[in-house]
């Protein structure tokens, strides 16, 4: 046999391994998605005192009945406030998202002998529960799902990612009263925020009071999405069913990865934001000189309407620093 002979020998069993490989590489791929969508999630019982709903069922009853989640992120204060509330509005069926942003100092009251309270106080006092009932009084819906985040879990998933793209508008720095400890230090310019940058990033706030956070809040989420987006959908599955684990939530795992698979190739185009209808004003009660994000109850309600279509208009999505 001649060399030649030889070398197209080896190169033919050589193309053959190969194919072999590509084969059993893509079945194994395969095999572990599927894995994921069939194999029981390990998880604690949610809560049944937290939950209205059962968090193994996460489908839609109709294309106009989107699945309303509570977001929530609070702080490590004593104490704990939340410094993060949102209502998403999950269209599966459309591919479509509606985020409803709620200012931490959002005028609640009525609340019995309590007076005039601010939203992020109500966590304070009683938890997610008692912020997912003051929350659905606003909008006058059930919220059956919910999900929070302390600043670990948040830094975590951010750092599951490997960071999170933006442009940081300004430079933000805050010392810890307790700890004489520097727990924000970030320049502005365009970087790639770590867990923790991230985390400083959303809990800053300046001048500008809250409704300022919120707006850049919206804007990380949007970068956050942006960024997932670049990566293959069952890539996504597996990172969100990750993530998910550190997540406090009546969502299962399983779930947020089958939401990311089937949200793969929707562009933020697809996700509008909200800012909760309102102004700043002065309570004038009882001598209150302070100022709340006072909302307009009419102009909630076009909001929500336009998550389900029950009405034709609505305040235009808040692209206000997107």
């Amino acid at each position: 046999m001649t060399q030649e002979k030889r070398r197209k020998i080896l190169y033919r069993i050589l193309a053959v391994v190969a194919a072999i490989a590509i084969v059993l590489a893509g079945r194994s791929l395969y095999l572990h998605y599927q894995s994921i969508k069939e194999a029981p999630i390990q998880q604690d019982v949610p809560d049944t005192s937290q939950t209205q709903s059962d968090s193994s069922v996460f489908a839609q009853t109709s294309p106009d009945k989107p699945l309303y989640v509570l977001l929530l992120g609070t702080d490590g204060g004593d104490p704990q406030q939340a410094n993060f509330v949102g209502v998403a509005a999950i269209n599966k069926a459309k591919k479509h998202i509606d985020i409803i942003m709620l200012p931490d100092d959002t005028k609640i009251e009525g609340r019995k002998e309590k007076g005039i309270q601010e939203l992020q106080d109500v966590y304070s006092e009683g938890g997610m529960s008692l912020v997912r009932a003051v929350v659905e009084d606003i909008f006058h819906i059930p919220i059956p799902y919910y999900a929070t985040f302390t600043a670990d879990s948040f830094s975590k998933m951010v750092d599951l990612s490997g960071g999170v793209p933006i442009y940081v508008e300004k430079n933000m720095y805050h010392g810890d009263e307790a700890t004489g400890k520097t727990d924000i230090n970030l320049f502005q310019g365009y970087q790639t925020l770590t867990g923790k940058e991230a985390a400083g990033y959303m809990r800053y706030i300046d001048a500008d009071g809250y409704l300022s956070r919120t707006q850049r809040q919206e804007r990380f989420i949007k970068n956050f999405y942006e960024d997932r987006q670049d990566c293959f959908g069952v890539t996504n599955a597996f990172f969100m069913y990750r993530a998910w684990h550190n997540v406090d939530s009546n969502i299962s795992a399983k779930d947020m990865a089958q939401l990311a698979f089937d949200f793969r190739g929707v562009t933020a185009d697809n996700i509008d934001f909200y800012i909760l209808p309102g102004e700043m004003a002065m309570s004038g009660k009882n001598g209150d000189t302070k100022y709340y994000w006072t909302y307009d109850p009419v102009e909630v309600q076009k909001v929500i309407g336009r998550t389900n279509n029950a009405i034709s208009t609505a305040p235009e999505p808040d692209d206000t620093k997107q």
